[in-house]
């Protein structure tokens, strides 16, 4: 699991489920987060980049996009992803790692709780990340509820894997997301 830093204004959250070959370590700075970045921002700079690097964001008037957090759940390589990507319940509800994972995740959305109080909206991409972060949700509903119910209540938008998100009619509910953070022109 690839967490990174968490903002304290962090408004908006994006989960992708892990990282491509050409991230070089930061999500959406490879050529989908360049993809991604001309359809919601018309910006030939990539999305992942300009939301971890904010001089550069505020240099091309973009400084909002700082309120706006990206994180991965997956490596790709654990032992239960394939099981995980065709959505079979059955084995995952056995496997170990799966099981420490979703512990582990549960812990991070309690530290996500805490710190970042202002994030009112969570984009979910693909269905991996679906899975995983409903599960997370079903055992802190155990542990806490009181933090369940907030994630609950939250914007949870559940999007394919951002491959085919370049190409869903889905896209206008993140631009208009992205567009909601932005300051107004008034």
């Amino acid at each position: 699991m690839v967490q990174l830093s968490l903002k304290r204004k962090m408004k908006v959250l994006f989960v992708m489920d892990r990282l491509q070959d050409d991230d070089f370590g930061v999500p959406l700075s490879g050529h989908l987060g360049l993809k991604l970045s001309h359809l919601l921002l018309k910006e030939s700079i990539p999305l992942g980049r300009l939301i971890q690097d904010q001089t550069v964001a505020e240099a091309i008037g973009h400084s909002y996009l700082k309120r706006i957090g990206v994180e991965t759940m997956f490596t790709g390589e654990e032992s239960y992803y394939p099981d995980l990507l065709r959505g079979n319940r059955q084995l995952l509800s056995t496997d170990e790692d799966y099981y420490k994972t979703v512990q582990r995740y549960a812990k991070h959305l309690l530290a996500v709780h805490s710190k970042c109080t202002k994030l009112h909206t969570i984009v979910l991409f693909g269905r991996s990340t679906q899975r995983l972060f409903s599960d997370a949700l079903i055992r802190l509903e155990e542990e806490n509820a009181h933090v369940a119910d907030t994630f609950q209540n939250m914007t949870i938008l559940k999007m394919p894997a951002v491959s085919r998100m370049i190409r869903d009619e889905r896209i206008q509910s993140i631009r208009q997301t992205v567009v909601e953070l932005a300051p107004s022109n008034s």
